[in-house]
């Protein structure tokens, strides 16, 4: 019997940006990152010590130069993908509050999509199964 080495846990929370005519955010991913080329929920790891929601009011003011706060932040769904070199679990935060206007900060880039297209989208496969979750959602 061969034991496998345990795969790295990666926990990542995200964000559906919810504007007021119900679209989503999608964000690009730049050049030069894995995955570069597809569409995603913006957000990030979260570092030792931080929580979810602190983990991603700090990536959604690094990528898109927004601020919101924790009680802008609804728990939604959540995903569990088992990538080649990783198991990632990937937190989705619904949230309609947030200051300022979202510019991608890392080159790539931005736009806003009725939930009924989302699927017109190629997302990295950790996103995907968020797609009807959110959808019956909205």
């Amino acid at each position: 019997m061969t034991i496998a080495t345990p795969k790295l846990r990666v926990l990542v929370s995200a964000a559906a940006l919810i504007d007021g005519d119900g679209r989503v955010l999608l964000a690009k991913r730049p050049e030069g990152k894995a995955m570069a080329g597809l569409w995603e929920f913006p957000g990030g790891k979260i570092e030792p010590g931080e929580t979810p929601e602190d983990a991603l009011i700090r990536e959604l003011k690094e990528e898109l130069a927004i601020d919101t706060v924790s009680s802008c932040l609804a728990p939604l769904a959540f995903a569990s993908h088992d990538y080649d070199d990783m198991h990632l679990i990937l937190l989705l935060y619904a949230c309609r509050r947030w200051q300022g206007t979202a510019v991608h900060q890392e080159g790539g880039e931005v736009t806003w999509v009725r939930a009924a297209r989302l699927r017109d989208y190629p997302m990295p496969p950790a996103d995907i199964p968020l797609i009807s979750m959110l959808q019956d959602w909205l």
